[in-house]
């Protein structure tokens, strides 16, 4: 007999619940399909004009998040909470929202990813 591991997202029964998107971990080595462990909440891409842009996650804890932006045409950095190449382009993240910064006089195409993880 295999052993099935599941961690229910919250709302949901891990018991009762066998919808994979439900969960942040769902093991079942029954089945063909690996699930990803990581969990992502949200995604997107966009471009930020010259102001910055809040995207509202409203997760009530700082979730992992992963932010790249586009320096020049096909080229995509990732970025960090504090601008360190002088582009001045940024990102912070809160229990509340994700907050992209364009301190660069251009818009600029950013790609961002929010996970479940928290980030403590």
């Amino acid at each position: 007999m295999n052993q099935v591991i599941k961690i229910a997202l919250p709302g949901y029964n891990a018991v009762t619940d066998n919808n994979p998107d439900h969960f942040s971990l769902y093991v079942n080595p029954d089945e063909r399909v690996d699930y990803v462990l990581i969990k992502e909440h949200s995604y997107e891409t966009i471009t930020v004009p010259i102001t910055d842009l809040e995207i509202t996650h409203g997760l009530g804890y700082v979730p992992f998040c992963l932010v790249f932006a586009e320096t020049s045409s096909g080229v995509w950095r990732k970025l960090f909470s504090t601008p360190l190449d002088g582009t001045g382009l940024s990102f912070q993240v809160d229990s509340s929202k994700l907050y992209l910064i364009n301190n660069s006089g251009t818009g600029v195409n950013f790609s961002y990813r929010i996970f479940y993880d928290e980030i403590a």
